[in-house]
């Protein structure tokens, strides 16, 4: 049952990559000739030993820790530690996983050390529990409009998160949101500086890559510093996480790669790329440079995602659906340019369990895949968000300028990503107006106008800078 759990200190680091397979808190127990264990391999060991300057073919016994926690299976039966080697408060946080062994010192089993100390009973009351972690994920981008959500849901299902983000924006959400918990670790910085980047990746389990200068007026203000962001910081993540074979690496990309498609069929994965911006070009070419880096140790998996709307711990007023709801309480008017495009949509909560749902799945189901990510319910044009926007502000007016019309048309399936996990979006356009509707009614003092809601008008500000 175990046999793939275990190696010899002649066997390679690469073997020993290959073993681990992407597997969130695996361990492999180095034995000797005898099959009594003499050390234990993580992952964060593996990584380390790589950044030391080992190579992939170079043999274990360089990296392999023989300072290791371990069982003896008489004494848990007795649930009495006398010889074992067991204290909580000395496992690294990549440690989930104990080896039970017999007088001999031979691995019998190895269990999760969240059953290990229920198995204990009464007696895991003297054990401290505050060492019992669960994936680390590394949040690139993690003050933003969907890392914000994104990490406090991680950090509500018990994941260790880090955070990294230079706070171009709104700088408060960490502060008044993330902080206050314990397995919660924000890094500010530019995930452009490689050294940067080399300090965040240690010791993750997973990266999802959300920094980006978003959008087609914000790329057009500052298109070099769009090209170190949206490009330059991807492929050289992405050489990082492929050498140290780190395996789940979810990035975000957009449905504009589409660009415009007259027939308005429903596009799919396969279907034509037609981008019509800056943006979206950048977009194509981190696809295409994430899966050239792709290994049996490093599979990314790319979502394209529908354009996004409602509320966030840190908001934007800049996308279509929110400008709407903003404008009709506020202005009492819906302004709808051109109207007729078709467009994907999908909620920010329901981008953040897709994400979730991502990170859970095995690889072999998603790795190395681009899948649509929007809601198939929320397929619209610009007109039928107006529509949707009217039933919950009656009081405003639509008014169609038809002379600013935005070229993009399509719509979007995300069929496949259903598929291969059972995930649907659920959260629909008419909800977030009404979660918009009491936002706005609760604090009657929130400016929508203030700048921090709006991604161009800070890169514009910080570009005169």
């Amino acid at each position: 049952m175990y046999k793939n759990n275990f190696l010899t200190k002649n066997n390679t680091i690469k073997q020993a990559f290959g073993k681990i397979n992407g597997e969130f808190g695996k361990i492999l127990c180095v034995v000797d000739s005898k099959r009594s264990l003499i050390g234990v391999l993580t992952t964060g060991d593996l990584r380390r030993g790589i950044l030391a300057g080992f190579n992939l073919n170079d043999k274990i016994e360089k990296v392999y820790s023989n300072d290791f926690s371990f069982v003896y299976l008489h004494e848990l039966k007795k649930k009495k530690f006398i010889s074992s080697k067991f204290n909580t408060k000395k496992l690294t946080d990549s440690i989930y996983q104990i080896p039970i062994v017999n007088k001999k010192k031979q691995v019998i089993s190895i269990v999760s050390l969240e059953k290990l100390i229920d198995s204990l009973g009464d007696n895991s009351k003297k054990i401290s529990l505050k060492k019992i972690n669960y994936p680390k994920i590394l949040v690139v981008g993690g003050a933003g409009y969907i890392g914000a959500n994104l990490c406090l849901k991680l950090l509500k299902k018990k994941y260790q998160v880090v955070a990294v983000d230079k706070l171009l924006y709104d700088k408060s959400v960490i502060k008044k949101y993330l902080n206050k918990y314990k397995k919660f670790k924000f890094i500010r910085g530019d995930i452009c500086d490689l050294n940067v980047q080399i300090d965040v990746i240690k010791n993750v389990d997973a990266v999802v890559f959300l920094a980006e200068i978003v959008g087609d007026p914000a790329c057009n203000a500052r298109p070099e510093d769009a090209l170190k962001t949206n490009y330059l910081s991807i492929s050289s993540m992405a050489t990082l996480c492929s050498h140290l074979n780190i395996t789940k690496f979810i990035y975000t990309s957009s449905c504009s790669v589409y660009g415009v498609n007259k027939k308005n069929d429903l596009l799919n994965e396969k279907s034509d790329l037609n981008p019509l911006s800056h943006y979206a070009r950048m977009k194509i070419m981190s696809e295409k440079t994430l899966l050239n880096f792709r290994t049996n140790n490093f599979k990314p998996t790319i979502f394209r995602l529908g354009t996004v709307f409602g509320p966030s711990l840190r908001n934007r007023f800049d996308l279509v659906v929110n400008t709407m709801a903003k404008n009709a309480y506020y202005n009492k008017e819906i302004i709808v340019n051109g109207g007729e495009q078709w467009r994907p949509n999908i909620h920010v909560d329901d981008v953040v369990d897709g994400i979730i749902t991502a990170i859970q799945t095995s690889s072999k189901k998603i790795g190395s895949k681009i899948f649509n990510l929007s809601s198939d319910i929320s397929n619209y044009q610009i007109k039928g968000l107006a529509s949707e926007t009217k039933k919950i502000f009656p009081k405003a007016n639509v008014k169609v300028v038809k002379s600013l019309i935005d070229g993009r048309n399509y719509r979007a399936s995300s069929e496949l990503f259903y598929k291969a996990t059972g995930f649907k979006a659920v959260k629909s356009v008419l909800q977030a107006n009404k979660d918009f509707k009491k936002m706005f009614l609760k604090d009657k003092k929130f400016n929508p106008n203030n700048k921090i809601f709006n991604n161009f008008e800070i890169i514009n500000d910080t570009k005169k800078k």
